[in-house]
């Protein structure tokens, strides 16, 4: 078997039949199986894929276990030289996923690869970024990331906006669609599940990069991505899981003095945050943005105080 394609889903069947349908309709020359594991959905996406895409081999929980066990209850069972992690909420176009596999074969350095993802409509998303560190946290509690989003200083977690207008190695590019070889997943180990959703796949290429593999941006591979179909159905949680996955992450990755700068920073962001709080509700009342900040700040202070 060439490719194992995993796909997680959790109530998105219209985006899911065109994602499956698209897979089959776009891929030639390789020899695949797809996974569909489904947490728990109640919108009837197991009872449309088993009904038209029979081959499809579905993992059903019964309740929603995240994306990280989600994609290593598949990964148990892949027989793939290769695996795609693929989003219910994307769609194949022109071979990506042979020509994926056919990248990582001819390069030699490569240990997993991704296209660039486009919305529906031909613009390109920014999915590429470098790895989170308590330097790129500094600069967004001060929003320099914001006040200089070109700059590759100021906005290095963002590349600087890099237009992924060339083929390059980077440190993350999105789980959305990345393509993996089995033997480096074996060799670094499988989705670590302490990571219920979010910063998984950055935790996932962090030790890709670690044990020496090579991650590729391919510019000139392509794959609609619709994004976040499956995250907007639960925003609130969506944005507690952001908090404590990144608190999880820098503990895992910068040990006590990362998880010290992170804490620093986040004192920092709380002033900040207050400070504008308090000076707009004097002047123009409550904007509903700041409130959404300072919850985002309550949340990550939960989170950094949790054992």
């Amino acid at each position: 078997m060439d490719v194992s394609i995993i796909i997680v889903s959790w109530n998105v069947k219209e985006y899911l039949q065109k994602c499956i349908a698209s897979v089959y309709r776009e891929t030639v020359e390789l020899s695949f199986e797809i996974f569909l594991v489904d947490n728990a959905s109640k919108d009837g996406s197991v009872e449309m894929v088993r009904r038209e895409f029979p081959e499809v081999k579905i993992i059903a929980n019964s309740e929603n276990q995240g994306f990280a066990r989600a994609n290593n209850r598949a990964l148990e069972k892949c027989t793939g030289e290769y695996v795609l992690f693929l989003n219910p909420d994307t769609e194949i176009k022109e071979n990506a996923i042979g020509k994926l596999m056919k990248f990582i074969k001819a390069d030699p350095r490569a240990a997993a690869a991704a296209p660039k993802l486009i919305y529906e409509d031909g613009r390109l998303q920014l999915i590429c970024m470098n790895f989170p560190s308590p330097f790129t946290d500094l600069m967004e509690t001060f929003h320099l990331n914001v006040a200089f989003p070109r700059s590759r200083f100021f906005n290095y977690y963002e590349m600087g906006l890099w237009p992924h207008d060339s083929t390059r190695e980077v440190d993350q590019p999105a789980g959305a669609c990345l393509m993996v070889k089995m033997e480096v997943l074996k060799k670094i180990g499988f989705y670590d599940e302490r990571f219920f959703m979010y910063y998984d796949d950055v935790d996932l290429c962090y030790r890709i990069k670690k044990s020496g593999g090579r991650i590729f941006l391919v510019h000139d591979i392509l794959v609609v991505h619709h994004g976040c179909k499956s995250s907007s159905q639960n925003p609130e949680g969506s944005s507690r899981w952001i908090s404590e996955s990144k608190i999880k992450f820098f503990r895992k990755h910068y040990g006590r003095t990362g998880s010290f700068l992170f804490g620093c920073n986040l004192v920092m962001r709380t002033i900040i945050v207050y400070v504008l709080f308090n000076l707009s509700h004097l002047i123009i009342g409550r904007p509903k943005h700041i409130k959404i900040v300072r919850g985002r700040v309550v949340n990550l202070w939960k989170d950094y105080l949790k054992k």
